[in-house]
């Protein structure tokens, strides 16, 4: 479905170096790693929006053109979702939705604008001009705006930035439910870990203007290939034994020994309750710490046990 090869981008630094891969038909496609790594930029050269150094993208085995080349920037089949929203700011959410629809039939244009009113919780503000929604309903109507196109690829840069959660929860379901029913791809760029691991068929991590990994959400999180890229997946416990550096997550360490276990010695520090669950702060050798999920409060335990990678 989408091919990116070989793409660089420079502007007074190089930006992105030598991009490679493919999201398939259907496939929700996330993008992670420290801002400044070049995600945002990729997006919109992916999405026709800003032209590569060089490299090329392909929809299907269509070339994606930019701005020299385009009068009007952009691709019919590929709808973006930034933070600049794009909206018609002086037409109302209603109007907003209703323009980009015109490829169905009245019937049809009407039920689904009513069913991304009531998905994204606009319904209220329907008959508000854009320019008087809040920086969230802005987001939200931006995306519906993009839902409702129907296109074939729809690029999501920080898509629940400013959504509350049980919005987002909602949001994230519809999503995965239209990539199955529609056979959308998505491409999406996050800074929260739990959304690309709960979204994402594939994620890439990025850093320094370069892909390091390309893997699927259970890899990301249960063996990051260092402390840095583990922190975007979760809270992550470096414990250095010897020469040997384990990187463990809070719920995998155990209180009771078992068959091939490290066992540590530490110090009880305090707890935050979490939701469900305790966040366990124990003290580790020169002031380290290690974060150790459990359902109740361990300050009794004075030994806690790992696995041996």
């Amino acid at each position: 479905m989408i091919r990116v090869s070989n793409v660089n981008f420079e502007r007074d630094r190089k930006i992105l170096n030598n991009i490679n891969f493919t999201v398939k038909k259907g496939e929700v496609f996330g993008i992670v790693g420290p801002s400044g790594a070049g995600k945002s930029t990729l997006l919109a050269i992916i999405g026709g929006l800003l032209d590569a150094t060089s490299g090329n993208v392909k929809l299907e085995k269509e070339i994606i053109y930019g701005p020299k080349d385009r009068l009007i920037p952009g691709h019919p089949e590929i709808q973006i979702v930034n933070q600049e929203f794009g909206l018609d700011l002086y037409h109302t959410v209603k109007e907003n939705l209703s323009v980009k629809a015109n490829h169905l039939t009245i019937a049809i244009k009407q039920e689904f604008i009513e069913e991304l009113l009531q998905l994204l919780e606009l319904k209220s503000v329907e008959n508000q001009q854009a320019i008087t929604l809040s920086g969230g309903e802005k987001q939200r109507l931006a995306l519906a705006r993009a839902l409702i196109m129907e296109s074939k690829v729809i690029l999501l840069d920080e898509p629940f930035a400013h959504m509350d959660a049980h919005i987002k929860r909602k949001v994230i379901n519809y999503l995965i439910a239209l990539k199955k029913t529609r056979k959308t791809s998505f491409i999406f760029v996050t800074h929260e870990g739990l959304d690309v691991l709960t979204l994402a068929d594939r994620i890439a991590y990025f850093n320094y203007g370069e892909i390091n990994r390309i893997d699927n959400p259970l890899n990301f999180f249960e063996n990051p290939t260092n402390y840095q890229e583990g922190l975007f997946f979760g809270e992550l416990n470096e414990i250095k034994l010897g020469n040997k550096t384990y990187l463990i997550r809070p719920n995998t360490i155990s209180t009771h020994n078992f068959h091939n276990a490290i066992e540590i010695t530490v110090k009880f520090s305090h707890a935050i309750y979490a939701g469900g669950f305790y966040q366990n702060y124990f003290q580790f050798k020169k002031n380290k710490t290690i974060i150790f999920y459990h359902n109740e409060i361990l300050k009794d335990a004075n030994k806690i046990y790992i696995k041996k990678n």
